[in-house]
């Protein structure tokens, strides 16, 4: 296979990191507008607090729909119809006469944007060869890690003409990103034009039970994966009571202690891309992976031997979850490496680990509570160790030749 597709246009990889942005957009920008809406809608916060849940269930399952389906039908396909979803939903809910009906128009908005978010990883391996896509895949997230930096700033903006006007920029970011889209042509050239909704159970036990020179690679990827995003989903849901009720930070400077977690995270995948070019993704996969363990290790001890002080808390735990720079980016490319034929589903699956890990994991930090960060840092250092102990288990890829990498792979009745 060559390196890329000569039809691509020079956009390719920042159009792909713009339809990523769909999520922290579709979630971020609205937040300023919560107790607006609230008072607009004359209910609690709580109500429209429900509404970020909502959406994240949602975008899961459009995610676990869209990726094999876009492996049957084509990348085409499930874009544009995950693109009318999400462009309608928000349409609806600039609309909404109560917050009923912003609860039930925000999941099936959000079914779209899962559609939309299932192919883009898709779309990146079906372009490149296995090494090619490994390098471009730290590029898209470093671009989209933008969006949740713009998109509170954007909703803050906006808020002055109305709540309603942030949904109405959501339409607009996604018929953009419509028009764009249809620009481009099938990247799935193995797509079989037709839907067989009993397949997509099986695509994805073929994920799982793909082997590699006799090992389970990609399973072990996906559990990786699951543990490591479990840190930055526990930090993100005691976010607000580790800085404004532990260490009593006002309300204006929170963006910036959270901000330093996104801004080293930033940082450390613009070192990704520039590494990348010269040293294989497995390497940097497995430094970033020990880079994190030390950190949280280091955070433990602050936080376990005393009260910590949020001089030494906050910029440990930004290289925490900065160092997932290192590895989130690297980690999908050698997971996307093992599929041409199921890279939707396999991203699919990816994508299902970071949600469903994170969610119970950030549960189990809120059983535990108990006043002080431990129960918090302990749940992270848990997963970090439990990521590290599977990621030992990994062999390095013995080649990054598509043909190569085939060969290696047992033989299944998709790919």
């Amino acid at each position: 296979m060559p390196q890329s597709r000569p039809e691509l246009p020079r956009y390719f990889l920042v159009f792909i990191s713009a339809m990523v942005a769909i999520a922290p957009f579709a979630i971020d920008t609205y937040l300023p507008a919560l107790p607006v809406m609230a008072a607009a809608f004359n209910t609690d916060i709580v109500q429209l607090n429900f509404t970020v849940s909502t959406y994240l269930i949602g975008f899961g399952v459009g995610q676990l729909l869209g990726g094999p389906v876009s492996d049957q039908l084509g990348r085409r396909p499930v874009g544009f119809l995950g693109l009318t979803i999400f462009i309608a939903g928000a349409v609806a809910i600039s609309f909404a006469q109560t917050v009923e009906q912003v609860q039930w128009l925000r999941p099936l908005q959000a079914i779209g944007g899962g559609f939309v978010a299932s192919i883009c990883n898709a779309m990146v391996r079906d372009s490149y060869s296995a090494t090619e896509a490994a390098k471009r895949f730290p590029m898209v997230m470093l671009v989209m890690l933008a969006a949740p930096l713009i998109a509170p700033v954007v909703g803050t903006l906006l808020l002055p003409l109305g709540w309603e006007s942030i949904f109405l920029f959501l339409a607009a970011y996604g018929v953009v990103i419509f028009l764009f889209f249809s620009r481009l042509g099938e990247t799935n050239k193995h797509k079989t034009g037709m839907l067989k909704l009993g397949h997509l159970i099986p695509q994805y036990l073929e994920v799982l039970g793909r082997r590699v020179n006799g090992v389970r690679v990609p399973l072990r990827y996906v559990l990786t994966q699951g543990f490591v995003s479990s840190a930055l989903m526990v930090f993100l849901t005691n976010a607000a009571f580790i800085y404004l009720e532990y260490f009593k930070v006002d309300v204006e400077q929170f963006p910036l202690y959270f901000g330093s977690n996104v801004f080293a995270m930033m940082c450390f995948t613009l070192i990704t891309v520039r590494l990348v070019r010269r040293i294989q993704p497995y390497r940097i996969f497995r430094v970033g992976m020990l880079s994190q363990l030390f950190w949280v290790v280091a955070l433990t001890v602050i936080v376990f031997s005393g009260d910590p002080q949020d001089i030494y808390f906050t910029p440990l735990m930004a290289l925490v979850i900065g160092s997932s720079g290192l590895i989130n980016t690297t980690l999908s490319g050698l997971h996307l490496a093992n599929f041409q034929k199921l890279a939707g589903s396999a991203g699919a699956l990816m994508s299902m680990a970071v949600f469903s890990f994170g969610a119970v994991l950030g549960v189990l930090s809120g059983l535990l509570y108990d006043g002080t960060l431990r129960p918090i840092v302990g749940v992270m250092l848990v997963s970090v160790v439990i990521a590290n102990l599977i990621a030992l288990t990994i062999p390095a890829p013995a080649s990054w030749d598509d043909a190569s990498i085939a060969g290696a792979q047992s033989k299944s009745r998709f790919d």
